[in-house]
C-alpha cells in the first residue's frame, strides 16, 4: 500500500477510462465555472442562493435515484447482480456522478433566472 497515492490513482482511472477521463475532467471544470458564475450573478443583485440550492439538490437527489435503477442496464450487468447492500452502495455512488451533473446545471440555470429577476426588480425601483 506505501505505492498507493494520486499519481497511482491517476493512472488506473486513465488505463480503465481512457478518452472518456479527460472529457469528464473537461466537463466538471465547466460545471464548477458555471456554478461559480451563478454564484456571482446571484451576489451582484444581492439574491440568496437558496432557491437554486433547493431546486438543484431536488433533481439531483431525483435524477441520482432514477439512474441507481439503471446502474445494472448502464454497466451491462443483470438487475439479478445486486444482492448486498454493498451492490447498492456503489450504484448510488456511481449514479452520484449524472446526479451531480443534472443538479449543476439546474442551479446554474435557476441562478441565473434568480439574478436575472432580481435585475428587473433593482431596475424598475
Amino acid at each position: 500500500m506505501n505505492d498507493f497515492n494520486p499519481v497511482t490513482l491517476f493512472f488506473i482511472l486513465f488505463e480503465s477510462m481512457g478518452v472518456w477521463l479527460w472529457a469528464l475532467v473537461a466537463l466538471a471544470l465547466v460545471l464548477l465555472v458555471a456554478i461559480a458564475l451563478g454564484v456571482i450573478r446571484l451576489r451582484k443583485v444581492g439574491r440568496s442562493a437558496k432557491r437554486p440550492l433547493m431546486a438543484a439538490l431536488v433533481i439531483g437527489v431525483a435524477a441520482t435515484a432514477i439512474f441507481t435503477a439503471l446502474v445494472p442496464f448502464w454497466t451491462q450487468t443483470s438487475p439479478d447482480s445486486f444482492v448486498a447492500p454493498v451492490d447498492y452502495f456503489f450504484a448510488g455512488f456511481l449514479a452520484l456522478v449524472p446526479g451531480g451533473i443534472a443538479g449543476a446545471i439546474v442551479f446554474f440555470l435557476t441562478a441565473s433566472r434568480c439574478a436575472a429577476r432580481g435585475a428587473e426588480s433593482l431596475n424598475s425601483a
